[in-house]
């Protein structure tokens, strides 16, 4: 039994490691290599499903029944309906049923999966910390080797050792990721992620986790806990600001507000006078018009905002044009995986057939859902996502925190982000995340005990 744990220690953290550097490893076997890698790019979904069937054993070897897990647990049975939903959908519109759209359904279900596992994999529990250490190392460690490469501006040697490209486009099939795309004469940082957008949501999240879980941690000395707040924040603040991505910089300092109203709501309670919570926020506030003023030819870029809003107004027409649903390969980023970004605003909606209608990027993770599968799936994913926000909520009122603070703010965040962009697409992200999510929410209030 000893060594079955000691190799599933090895196996979470070989998996938790390498996935934020997914996109690293897969350009670099491919553009460098010349190898083959179709099937290979799946290797953590192939993991995924392993620990799914690890998690079923170990609750058949425990002799958990079906309609015990499931009895008041809202959580796990809406999301079990939500991925039995998204099932029906995988042959829309056509009824065809390939192995390709198989990926569809990866990008809308399989971070929820990584829910169900952390719920219900004893294992992880009591291995928790362990697990999250191993995110926040790599995430730490490699910023530490990229962002000081990526200010020194030799981006030229990234690309001639690790074969990126150093083109704009991220959404064409089997070609090079950038390591900083070049818009407009500015270079947005993206580190080891397929885009700057997925890279700052991916720092945003687990910097949000990482400053409760030092804040709640018992370090004595006051100086060494800001110093490990401080050091860590050279390298993520900054990152986060040259990705240029105005949603993660925006939410950022939103955060801050709502971690400093929760903090003083739960943990302060009354030390902190009114007076004091008007200074923090006036601030944050001053912080974000200063950088908004620095980069304002970035965040105050008429284009882009336009055209998002006219994502949104084409995607709504389509719901309405056809509100019954179209298929889960229509509206989201792998949908453009044949096509360059370049092409990307060549929208049409042709209402003489519905099979004429051209996929597009809705840039709205809940459009996104709506347009793939009808209100009635809708309804179930933002009733999945109220209820993991409350149950996070609910443990901040009893733990009341920092640590749960900040899991709960960064639940907020990555929901708040999806409004603007799609940020459950990214698998070093999510999978990771919402893990941890659901190893926190079974531990917090007792699941499978």
């Amino acid at each position: 039994m000893k060594s079955y744990n000691n190799f599933l220690k090895i196996f979470f953290v070989f998996f938790l490691f390498l996935l934020p550097f997914h996109a690293l490893l897969i350009t670099t076997l491919k553009c460098k290599f010349w190898i083959d890698t179709n099937l290979l790019r799946f290797w953590k979904e192939g993991l995924v499903i392993i620990l799914l069937l690890m998690t079923f054993i170990d609750l058949h070897i425990k002799k958990k029944k079906i309609s015990e897990l499931l009895k008041w647990n809202y959580l796990v049975w809406v999301t079990i309906t939500f991925i039995i939903s998204s099932l029906v959908f995988i042959g829309f519109p056509y009824l065809e049923f390939k192995v390709s759209n198989f990926l569809w359904f990866k990008y809308d279900v399989f971070f929820l999966f990584c829910l169900i596992i952390w719920i219900y994999l004893n294992f992880i529990k009591d291995n928790f910390k362990l697990m999250l250490y191993t995110i926040l190392i790599a995430w730490f460690t490699s910023l530490v080797i990229f962002l000081p490469w990526y200010l020194s501006g030799d981006i030229s040697s990234v690309s001639e050792i690790f074969w990126y490209s150093n083109k704009v486009s991220t959404y064409n099939a089997n070609s090079c990721i950038s390591f900083a795309q070049n818009v407009n004469g500015q270079h947005r940082f993206q580190w080891t992620f397929g885009g700057p957008i997925t890279f700052s949501i991916f720092l945003v999240v687990f910097y949000i986790i990482y400053i409760g879980l030092i804040l709640k941690e018992n370090i004595k000395n006051n100086y060494t806990k800001i110093a490990y707040i401080v050091i860590p924040s050279l390298f993520v603040l900054p990152s986060i600001f040259f990705s240029y991505s105005k949603t993660s910089i925006l939410w950022l300092i939103f955060w801050g507000s709502i971690f400093a109203y929760l903090s003083a709501k739960f943990i302060f309670k009354k030390s902190l006078k009114k007076w004091q919570m008007y200074y923090i926020y006036w601030f944050l506030l001053l912080v974000l018009i200063a950088l908004v003023i620095a980069k304002r030819d970035l965040f105050l870029h008429p284009d882009a905002i336009l055209n998002r809003l006219e994502n949104l107004i084409r995607s709504l027409e389509m719901v309405m044009y056809n509100p019954i649903w179209y298929g889960l390969w229509i509206a989201w980023p792998a949908s453009q995986i044949w096509r360059s970004i370049e092409s990307l605003w060549n929208w049409q909606i042709l209402a003489q057939s519905t099979s004429a209608v051209a996929v597009f990027l809705p840039e709205n993770w809940y459009v996104q859902i709506l347009l793939e599968q009808w209100i009635i799936w809708f309804s179930i994913f933002i009733s999945l996502f109220l209820i993991i926000g409350f149950t996070l909520f609910k443990i901040v009122k009893n733990k009341k925190d920092y640590f749960s603070i900040g899991i709960f703010s960064s639940f907020v965040s990555i929901c708040f982000m999806a409004l603007f962009c799609h940020a459950f697409e990214d698998a070093g992200t999510v999978y990771p995340l919402f893990m941890i999510y659901g190893a926190y929410i079974a531990k917090s209030i007792k699941i499978n005990d």
